[in-house]
């Protein structure tokens, strides 16, 4: 009897242990509609790179803070789910990753991308109700959130997205795509001391707030030696070289640092120049007195021999 409990009571913790896995690997969200608060958002038409030879590249701006949150604006063509790489925080495990889903946006069977539909999208102060769901996915040890729409849509979707606290952040694309990071008002970056962007981006430009906005185009051209060796080697000339993620990292932080920092190393400047000149002095006097006291002894050696 008792042997039967304990099989049984294996099995039990067998089967936990399957499911917890499973639940782990895919986590489906019921289906929910999209009527985020718009108003929280910069929906801005950003098309100055988002059209090459008349084809439509996916553009991401990211709205940078200090505050563990930032805002994404998705501006996107025929698009039905978008893959979402959330910066996990331990201190903030029990958050949300993403919030306030919010679309305005046409179904694609309808519309076409063009620089003026998304001004006149930009000009909405209404959410479009939008069926979505959210599910999570762990690929290759690394958690993925897909925003998957009922139907695909063309325009804007934007969400919050919960990061970690500080002055870091990174996002992983895949091209084609235009990327923009959007510092917040007062930081900057690009010092090689405290914080610099990884690769250098395209463009960089000041809006009308005074934020430094930084932008990298990806068209996915294959224009890169290795993508074309790899083209080159294939048997089929006409095979399309999968893109491979981009990882952008932005390290920023305030305009007063490098002085800060500046002044911070004369102070240590000053500081060491006067332990290093106290301790010359200390020295050439030992020197001194050590020089004193032999020649006394000198002196003295030389009076007993006469």
């Amino acid at each position: 009897m008792m042997k039967k409990r304990t099989i049984m009571a294996f099995c039990i913790l067998m089967l936990l242990f399957l499911a917890v896995g499973c639940i782990d690997d895919l986590v489906p969200v019921d289906q929910q509609t999209s009527m985020g608060n718009i108003s929280s958002y910069e929906i801005e038409a950003f098309t100055n790179h988002s059209f090459i030879d008349g084809d439509f590249l996916p553009t991401a701006t990211f709205y940078l803070s200090r505050k563990g949150q930032t805002n994404v604006v998705y501006m996107v063509e025929n698009e039905s789910v978008i893959d979402i790489i959330p910066l996990e925080d331990l201190s903030s495990s029990n958050e949300e990753p993403v919030t306030d889903i919010a679309v305005i946006a046409s179904s694609s069977g309808n519309v076409s991308a063009s620089a003026r539909l998304f001004e006149e999208l930009s000009a909405s102060s209404e959410a479009t109700p939008v069926n979505y769901t959210l599910s999570e996915n762990v690929v290759r040890g690394q958690k993925h959130i897909y925003l998957k729409f009922s139907e695909p849509v063309t325009g804007f979707v934007a969400f919050t997205m919960s990061t970690p606290r500080g002055q870091d952040f990174l996002h992983i694309t895949t091209p084609p795509s235009v990327v923009r990071f959007v510092i917040p008002e007062g930081y900057t970056t690009g010092n090689l001391l405290i914080g610099k962007t990884t690769p250098a981006p395209d463009e960089i430009y000041y809006d009308s707030y005074g934020r430094s906005n930084l932008v990298w185009i990806s068209p996915g051209t294959a224009s890169s030696s290795i993508l074309e060796r790899l083209q080159s080697f294939s048997n089929n000339t006409d095979s399309q070289v999968e893109q491979i993620p981009r990882a952008i990292s932005v390290k920023y932080y305030s305009e007063s640092a490098p002085r800060g920092l500046l002044i911070a190393t004369l102070v240590l400047g000053m500081a060491a120049f006067l332990v290093l000149s106290g301790y010359r002095r200390e020295r050439k006097r030992l020197v001194r007195i050590r020089q004193d006291v032999e020649g006394r002894y000198s002196d003295r050696d030389k009076k007993k021999k006469k």
